[in-house]
């Protein structure tokens, strides 16, 4: 009876932990976006699918990640088809996602959006500001009452790149953009020629992990943020994701 007390124990504490560990589905952008997300041959990368994939180990959890386009995320995500979106703002499609009840996590990772403009540019003010490009799909909130009054015009593309491009040859007089994202792009590129400018209006923002129907995962995230605060420091490091301004 001793030796079958410590055996049933353990096969309960193996029941309890199996009952309690799930398998979700979760919703992620398939464009790259690094240091912050990336997809090649199908796998998701970066730091959000190592993120993610501590929080599974530590909880218990099982991820399978479903990458999509972007617009077709969000219908995706409203349409209980995958069970979790990221990255995700409060903000971002709020029209989209009225009627239905999202549940957003603590901050998982810093982001600033800001326009990244040539070096001799720097500080010239938005009344040189007349063509401004962004990736199609993001909303440069501090322009938007100058794009709609007719001051700015928005020039939107699929690829960073397309728009890096444009910027470079003065199609744009700016992108907005995360200027990580951008560092990372010209990372191994010689041509290092844009760069931010915090004169001019920014969003200083985060992205979250949010769920319409696992409110208690959502809380598990939350928990795991503060507990393993160290170790979300060192992945952020590891991928080169500074608070925003810090190192930009």
């Amino acid at each position: 009876m001793r030796l079958l007390l410590p055996l049933l124990a353990c096969l309960s504490f193996q029941l309890l932990s199996s009952a309690q560990a799930e398998t979700f589905k979760i919703g992620v952008e398939l464009q790259p976006y690094l240091p912050y997300s990336n997809v090649q041959d199908g796998q998701y990368l970066g730091y959000g699918r190592d993120l993610l994939d501590a929080f599974a180990t530590h909880q218990g959890h099982e991820f399978i990640y479903q990458p999509l386009p972007v617009r077709r995320l969000l219908s995706e995500f409203l349409s209980n088809r995958v069970d979790f979106k990221y990255p995700d703002n409060p903000r971002w499609n709020g029209d989209l996602k009225q009627g239905h009840t999202l549940h957003y996590s603590q901050a998982a990772a810093p982001a600033i959006d800001g326009v990244l403009v040539k070096p001799q540019f720097l500080g010239k003010g938005t009344q040189r500001l007349r063509r401004l490009g962004t990736q199609r799909g993001f909303t440069p909130w501090p322009y938007l009452n100058d794009i709609k009054a007719g001051k700015i015009l928005l020039i939107q593309a699929n690829q960073i790149d397309s728009l890096l491009a444009m910027a470079m040859s003065d199609r744009v007089d700016g992108v907005y953009l995360n200027p990580q994202v951008v560092r990372h792009q010209f990372y191994n590129s010689a041509e290092n020629s844009l760069v931010f400018d915090p004169k001019l209006p920014y969003q200083n923002d985060h992205y979250f992990l949010s769920s319409i129907n696992h409110p208690k995962v959502i809380k598990q995230f939350d928990a795991f943020l503060t507990s393993q605060a160290e170790l979300v420091q060192t992945l952020k490091e590891r991928h080169g994701i500074s608070d925003p301004l810090n190192g930009q």
